[in-house]
């Protein structure tokens, strides 16, 4: 498993070894491009690295420095000068591992460069990952988006970085390595971010993909557009995570109120606030993907602010319907809603929170991940019903039932919903539990 990188810096841009080339200081989806990198590296794997340059950057310099999530990258300048014997010994005490290396003015993307971290034992060999639209002038030079390169070709790589123009000087010696495997890759597992031109194209595209595929069609096309929007604004602001969590669900208990209301007009607010909700609850995880402030306390927050407002909505409606003179059996209904919505939190909970320790749960999903990852045949479609039937799209219901003054009908919806998600749940964790004692990757 590959635990140490090294960063490519360019030129500066005024300098003539700069001049035409990709800033460092590219913000991006609420990053510079450097920033975006080094917590890229940190999240696959990587436990130590370099950011190599031939001239001063004390923009960078700064920004590492005083970044408390940068946990182990180091700026070297080889820059003729009293410190640059120091810095090449530093250099050859640090390339004594497998080593992964970045050029200049690509976004990769996190999985994908986890699972190359992840490969087990040593490396056999270079390995050259490009883009399969990359520019003609940089395949004649060599120049990938990034490379993995073995310890034993080090000692020609610490003279490579000495040369001139340590990217193109890197560039070369990789071309010229015999047996590089080369990997192309298409967007958005890599993104081009040279310039204020390609800057639209590369957060349109790291946008796309914070969408996951289990989605539905309205949270696709609505929700997701408009929390989107809303992320984009939030994104150089001091806005945390888990501040806009806290509001979301603030707003998500406020619109449960008002299904205590008589009039049909406040059921429809309430919905629409409901909905609003939802919308603001989705831009918690963009901004902390995109800006890698992903934290357990977030994820908890996530999850258990969702849950809280689903059991105070389903409740208020029963509730309201009896104090608006319905029989009891509403104010039963709202009582069982709530109750399979609370027992189903707690099942998930334990499933995936619980037995996860400190890993950070990034999508909520009925089982871990791992146990996702394993699935297969029937037992995988099960899980992906499971996933599908607890999305949010019972709002759009909600606001069309209270429109037409049909929250009767949606008191029985959830009851009956919430307890069959419930057993289905145990069911599920049941049959998951009997098939891995037989084997872990049954598809029975």
């Amino acid at each position: 498993m590959l635990k140490k990188a090294v960063i490519l810096l360019p030129g500066r841009p005024d300098s003539p070894a700069g001049l035409g080339k990709p800033t460092p200081l590219l913000r991006v989806g609420g990053l510079t491009w450097i920033q975006r990198t080094v917590y890229t590296a940190q999240w696959s794997g990587v436990q130590e690295g370099i950011i190599l340059s031939r001239g001063d950057w004390p923009e960078v310099d700064r920004q590492i420095l005083e970044d408390p999530k940068n946990r182990a990258f180091l700026c070297v300048s080889l820059v003729p000068g009293t410190e640059a014997g120091r810095n090449v010994k530093r250099l050859k005490e640090f390339l004594q591992e497998d080593l992964l290396v970045f050029f200049p003015s690509w976004i990769v993307d996190r999985q994908i460069l986890r699972a190359l971290c992840g490969t087990e034992g040593p490396l056999a060999g270079p390995i050259a990952v490009g883009d399969r639209q990359q520019r003609a002038a940089d395949r004649a030079k060599g120049l990938p988006a990034l490379a993995l390169l073995p310890g034993s070709r080090n000692p020609d790589l610490v003279e490579a970085l000495q040369a001139a123009d340590p990217v193109e000087a890197f560039g070369r010696l990789l071309k010229n390595l015999p047996a590089v495997e080369e990997r192309l890759l298409g967007e958005p597992g890599l993104i081009r971010a040279e310039s204020q031109a390609d800057l639209a194209k590369a957060e349109r595209l790291l946008f796309q993909s914070l969408i996951k595929p289990t989605e539905s069609f309205l949270s696709k096309n609505f929700e997701r557009k408009v929390s989107l929007a809303i992320t984009r604004r939030l994104l150089n602001s001091r806005i945390t995570p888990n501040q806009i969590s806290i509001f979301s669900i603030l707003l998500g208990l406020a619109s449960g109120l008002l299904f205590l209301g008589e009039h049909r007009l406040t059921h429809v607010s309430g919905a629409l606030l409901l909905l609003f909700s939802s919308i603001v609850d989705g831009c918690d995880g963009e901004v902390a993907r995109l800006k890698f402030q992903e934290s357990r306390l977030g994820s908890l927050l996530d999850f258990l602010g969702d849950n809280l407002v689903h059991v105070t909505v389903f409740f208020c409606i029963g509730l309201g319907l009896f104090w608006r003179g319905e029989s009891s059996v509403y104010l039963g209904l709202g009582i069982l809603a709530a109750l399979g919505t609370f027992a189903s939190a707690f099942a998930v909970f334990r499933r995936v929170f619980h037995r996860n320790g400190s890993a950070i749960i990034t999508f909520s999903t009925p089982v871990r991940g791992e146990e996702m990852d394993r699935a297969k045949g029937r037992l995988r479609r099960q899980i992906e019903f499971a996933d599908k039937i607890s999305n949010r799209d019972f709002i759009y219901l909600i606001l069309g039932l209270a429109a037409l003054g049909g929250l009767r009908i949606y008191a029985w919806i959830s009851a009956l919903g919430s307890m069959f998600y419930f057993f289905y749940l145990l069911y599920l964790y049941r049959r998951m539990g009997r098939l891995s004692r037989v084997s872990p990757s049954s598809d029975a």
